[in-house]
């Protein structure tokens, strides 16, 4: 980890839940375009992003997790990370999802709450980017981007009437396929 204060909350994190998470299943390696289909249908379905309900299959051995505040190798470890942190609540709406070469990119909001110990802290709703790095078949390495700054992240789950604060990301609007 290489925030100090993302490092202090990590040991008051709440337990792992029960993941229904197919660890030993052996590797599905596929063409980027066919991965990136995979991908986004269980993340949709999953969330995986928020509950840790990961597909390892579709993950290398030697997965690395990256974003502005923790850095996590192995793909049990990041599952295992996100489930302990995020409240059930918690939601990762997909917004946009694209295939670039070898990079998968997505979108999404992420809303909902902190598991601290017994607690939940409100996380105020923003935007995250995703990269996905694909080698192999296999996704080997993930970093995400936030719309706002850590600090404010932070700063808003406990002082969110502070006025030079972003505002909270917009709620995800969804139309209605017509028939």
């Amino acid at each position: 980890m290489s925030n100090p204060g993302v490092e202090a909350l990590s040991r008051v994190l709440g337990s792992p839940r029960n993941l229904d998470v197919a660890w030993t299943a052996p590797k599905e390696p596929l063409p980027a375009s066919e991965l990136a289909v995979v991908l986004e249908e269980g993340l949709r379905e999953r969330e995986w992003f928020v509950t840790g309900r990961i597909l390892p299959q579709y993950f290398a051995d030697n997965f690395v997790f990256k974003d502005p505040d923790v850095s996590v190798q192995g793909v049990r470890a990041y599952s295992e990370g996100v489930s302990r942190l995020f409240a059930d609540e918690s939601r990762a709406e997909i917004l946009n999802c694209s295939l670039r070469g070898d990079t998968f990119g997505v979108t999404w909001r992420l809303s909902g709450g902190a598991r601290l110990g017994p607690f939940v802290v409100r996380i105020k709703p923003y935007i995250v980017y995703t990269d996905f790095l694909i080698e192999d078949g296999l996704v080997s390495f993930q970093e995400d981007r936030f719309s706002i700054p850590s600090w404010d992240i932070l700063l808003s789950a406990v002082a969110p009437w502070l006025p030079f604060l972003a505002p909270p990301a917009p709620p995800v609007v969804v139309e209605e396929e017509e028939e």
